[in-house]
């Protein structure tokens, strides 16, 4: 434990959060003011702040010889892995089988969901293209966001508390920094958050957690992108 690893926490679990909310917000602002959003540039900057994280914690980790096993940079295949594993399956396949009923839904059931969708519908993809950019950063927050959250974070916690308060802190915080997405989701995305959690620490690796992490996000993409081109809430943020 450093310095740098307090300054490091701050930085990813504190600030850079707090940066989208108010981000998001001011997109939300300049949308009212009916300004052009690009949303192309909007996935470029959160592939850039994403990945410039991750780079940051790969030269914390490496430049003081920690091993990467100690965030789940491992796998080992056992009973637990193997129930992570169908939990994992079971889980993505759930997500199919639900965005499948979206696309068989009658236009009422579309413009139900696109008010549900609501005020995120400015950052859901509206076309191939963006559908396409949405898709990478769904793997970049799969591969960045969970060895941060689960990996790095249950790590740090660890040593000054027990595992499980850990875990616990790490999801609350995982959905806290989601906030942006407004109260009436924050339920739903601690549920997330608590399911890449278990999974993570029934196998004890990172892996699976980043597999569940980036379909869950490609697959909610998808339903966006599929919800918008098929009402008329599309005209409001385009």
């Amino acid at each position: 434990m450093s310095f740098l690893d307090h300054l490091f926490v701050i930085a990813f679990a504190v600030i850079y959060p707090i940066a989208g909310f108010i981000g998001f917000r001011r997109l939300l602002r300049r949308a009212a003011r009916g300004e052009v959003i690009d949303r192309s540039q909007l996935y470029r900057n959160t592939y850039i702040g994403h990945w410039t994280l991750f780079f940051l914690f790969l030269g914390l980790w490496i430049g003081t010889s920690r091993d990467f096993s100690a965030v789940g940079v491992n796998f080992e295949l056992d009973l637990w892995t193997a129930i992570s594993a169908l939990l994992t399956a079971a889980a993505i396949v759930t997500l199919v089988v639900q965005l499948r009923h979206v696309q068989d839904s009658t236009q009422e059931q579309i413009d139900n969901l696109s008010r549900r969708i609501g005020k995120l519908a400015i950052i859901v993809p509206h076309n191939e293209s963006e559908l396409m950019r949405f898709y990478g950063i769904a793997v970049t927050a799969g591969i960045v966001e969970e060895v941060l959250w689960r990996g790095f974070m249950i790590w740090y916690l660890s040593l000054f508390m027990p595992l499980w308060a850990a875990a616990l802190v790490s999801a609350l915080g995982f959905a806290v920094a989601h906030a942006y997405q407004g109260l009436s989701n924050l339920p739903q995305i601690a549920g997330v958050s608590a399911t890449l959690t278990a999974v993570y620490l029934l196998s004890g690796s990172i892996w699976l957690p980043i597999v569940l992490h980036a379909a869950i996000d490609i697959l909610q993409g998808r339903l966006g992108y599929d919800v918008i081109n098929r009402s008329g809430y599309r005209e409001q943020f385009s």
